[in-house]
């Protein structure tokens, strides 16, 4: 006999935490919507050339690619998508010429690495990406910061952080410090700052090049940290980093772009405490070009990121000679319900449907089954208990799993064509409710349990 586990790093989801997390997708979908981006899906397996060509990602993530090879296939031919922007960059470039720019995409679907498994990371795990390509507009990059925020309040993430940064600030500081050459070696240890700690990151940037390190001197590791560790804050950060960069016109772009963004931002109505400047912000992938976020929850740092991304123009020439710039981010689903969860923030349920239509003993089954497509046809989720066992095990049948009512009719409900309503909550019963009322009360039950809880 096999033993019915799963793979190391890999999970099965029970209705009570599958339930939740469709709300939370719901949420994101009507959101993403709400803004004009349009659902694609692209497949689960690419070519590999697609996905680690150059600049797709860093040698970390290409690392962790899961080959796959059919029977009598190639090896090394064919990979799961490790992201969901690499295949998009493929995506658009093919179909670029029907769909017309700027075009706003988003996606959401099951993403794979080999890395270890760790709280809040898994080997599969989904993303919710949105995009927008064909623009270079600074509202595109405020946009994506908006909707980020406007998805996580509409999923009911509390406190959470948008942190901002721009590459051009930090291209200035390396070209200022001679480090041009090594740019994505030191923001790639940047990005790990804290993960591995400052004393780490300073050790690896002093590495040799040819042992994988930066090659710095002592006084440039030293001050690219100090730079990162600048602080967060709003514009008085940024004013801050142009005192330190102000030769530096490439810097002096990625200031001005994100001084705008904040200024659209407030525009919009999204509180100061929402959004923070960190200059030590550096995102580890190679393709991003501009302006870049990450998100956080206070107090639950340890579960890092949990919405991310950033403004990539160089992407689709990987697969195309018309440039296509663009912008987006990814919600990780799996890490940000893993952390809601243990929160405390997830109100678990397991029942899709709201209402319990009894199946009573010596009841035509005709009549729950009647009453319960009338109450769908409404609008109202119900469910009819399949055995016409005794009545108080379906009560607690449906108390267990979260149902809110209970629709009973009995054999003398029957000849009067009426039914019971029961609050499987307070355990209150309304008694002799005429068959034509019924889709009225129930909902105006809903109503107030709604309103009371």
């Amino acid at each position: 006999m096999i033993e019915p586990r799963v793979a190391s790093g890999l999970r099965d989801l029970a209705p009570s935490l599958m339930i939740p997390r469709e709300r939370i997708l719901e949420s994101f979908r009507r959101t993403f919507g709400g803004f004009g981006y349009l659902p694609i899906e692209t497949p689960h397996i690419e070519r590999m050339d697609v996905l680690t060509g150059k600049g797709a990602g860093s040698d970390e993530v290409i690392r962790q690619i899961f080959e796959v090879t059919n029977k009598g296939g190639t090896p090394g031919e064919l990979a799961l998508r490790f992201d969901l922007t690499v295949p998009f960059a493929r995506f658009i470039a093919r179909h670029v010429d029907e769909l017309g720019v700027p075009f706003k995409r988003y996606a959401i679907g099951s993403v794979f690495r080999g890395e270890r498994p760790a709280k809040g990371r898994f080997r599969e795990f989904v993303q919710c990406d949105f995009d927008i390509i064909g623009t270079e507009s600074v509202v595109a990059d405020a946009e994506v910061a908006q909707v980020i925020h406007d998805a996580l309040d509409a999923a009911q993430v509390r406190q959470f952080v948008i942190l901002l940064n721009h590459r051009k600030i930090l291209d200035g500081l390396l070209q200022s410090l001679d480090l041009g050459d090594r740019e994505t070696t030191v923001l790639r240890l940047l990005d790990k700052l804290s993960k591995i700690g400052r004393e780490r990151v300073l050790e690896e940037l002093q590495r040799p090049i040819q042992e994988g390190g930066a090659g710095a001197s002592p006084s440039q590791s030293q001050r690219v940290l100090e730079f990162a560790e600048t602080g967060r804050g709003g514009v008085d950060v940024l004013r801050e980093a142009e005192a330190l960069l102000s030769s530096s016109a490439h810097a002096g772009q990625g200031i001005a772009n994100l001084r705008t963004v904040l200024d659209l931002l407030a525009s919009a109505g999204v509180s100061e405490e929402r959004i923070t400047i960190d200059l030590g912000l550096a995102r580890g992938l190679d393709y991003y070009t501009g302006i870049v976020f990450e998100t956080v929850i206070p107090g639950w740092e340890s579960y890092g990121s949990v919405a991310s991304g950033g403004r990539y123009d160089d992407l689709a020439s990987l697969f195309t000679t018309r440039r296509l710039p663009g912008v987006g981010a990814s919600i990780g689903l799996d890490r940000l319900m893993a952390l809601m969860d243990e929160a405390g923030w997830i109100e678990a349920s397991t029942t899709t449907a709201p209402v319990l239509v009894v199946n009573f003993p010596g009841t035509d089954p005709v009549i729950p089954f009647r009453l319960a497509a009338r109450l769908r046809k409404a609008g109202v989720g119900a469910e009819i208990f399949p055995e016409p066992i005794q009545v108080g095990k379906q009560m607690g049948y449906g108390s267990t799993r979260g149902h809110l009512l209970a629709v009973i009719v009995g054999p003398d409900e029957v000849e009067r064509e009426v039914f019971n309503l029961r609050n499987l909550v307070t355990r209150q019963e309304d008694k002799g409710l005429s068959w034509s009322v019924l889709e009225d009360s129930v909902q105006s039950a809903l109503e107030i349990m709604e309103h009371e809880h």
